[in-house]
């Protein structure tokens, strides 16, 4: 099944809504495309996603070795190829310095029944789910974040719902990687919240990354704390309304998420 709201016991994390400008630019009216594990609201002129969303059982993890990586990226069949941002497009030539970068990490879905999470992990390569991360923040914080929401969730044997998308700004450069290319337009950066139980209460925590600031011969150090920001400056950057979450961020209460 896709993004369940209610996969945290006793409590209900609602995907956010889209504000009037959002809906008028999402595919299907910004109803949420459902896949194994994971649900995403597709942006139809930018070709990436709004946002994603997915659920963690940090009880049944599956080791990293059991679930090898294929990179069998295609288009998402609920949605129409022409919209989408694939290989010929954004991803090819020489001097591109844009990674197909997962929204939902494969990693993070591979948790529970095997063939559920290869059946998780294979859809994820749709490229509904895939968006332009600049090599050295691909590979460095963003990465990073990943891991230390995925450890912290491991280590607490919790459930977690994960929301993920890019930030996109009318300044945001436009790119043709090789001749005879559509355009695209490279989103400013990449933000996740986690939703979590921890010490009893509904606890969230938002994660903000420029692209810009990886753009460099030496990158930024990830430091889970320096690059945690408000939920509701992630709202404001979105265009989404996150709900219950807003009450929920540790931030608004002066406090980062200590795991």
């Amino acid at each position: 099944m896709p993004y369940d709201p209610e996969f945290i016991t006793g409590h209900e994390v609602a995907l956010p809504k889209l504000l009037p400008s959002l809906q008028s630019v999402a595919f299907n009216g910004g109803n949420s495309i459902g896949h194994t594990r994971f649900s995403v609201v597709f942006h139809q002129r930018r070709g990436f996603a709004i946002y994603t969303a997915h659920n963690i059982d940090g009880e049944t993890i599956i080791d990293e070795e059991v679930i090898p990586r294929r990179d069998r990226f295609r288009f998402d069949p609920h949605v129409a190829r022409h919209l989408q941002v694939d290989n010929d497009r954004g991803y090819r030539g020489e001097h591109n310095l844009w990674d197909r970068g997962h929204l939902v990490r494969r990693r993070s879905l591979h948790w529970g029944p095997q063939g559920e999470a290869e059946e998780a992990d294979s859809e994820s390569y749709f490229w509904t789910n895939i968006a332009p991360q600049h090599s050295r923040l691909h590979d460095t914080a963003w990465g990073m974040i990943e891991d230390w929401i995925f450890e912290a969730t491991d280590r607490s044997d919790s459930s977690a719902c994960v929301f993920t998308g890019p930030v996109y700004t009318e300044a945001d450069p436009e790119r043709i990687n090789a001749p005879g290319e559509l355009p695209i337009r490279i989103p400013a950066g990449y933000w996740k919240i986690i939703a979590i139980v921890h010490r009893q209460q509904m606890t969230a925590a938002g994660f903000l990354v420029w692209q810009r600031d990886y753009d460099r011969d030496e990158p930024l150090e990830f430091d889970p704390i320096l690059e945690q920001v408000r939920v509701t400056t992630l709202e404001f950057l979105t265009g989404l309304s996150f709900l219950s979450l807003r009450q929920a961020d540790l931030l608004r209460f002066g406090a980062q998420l200590d795991l």
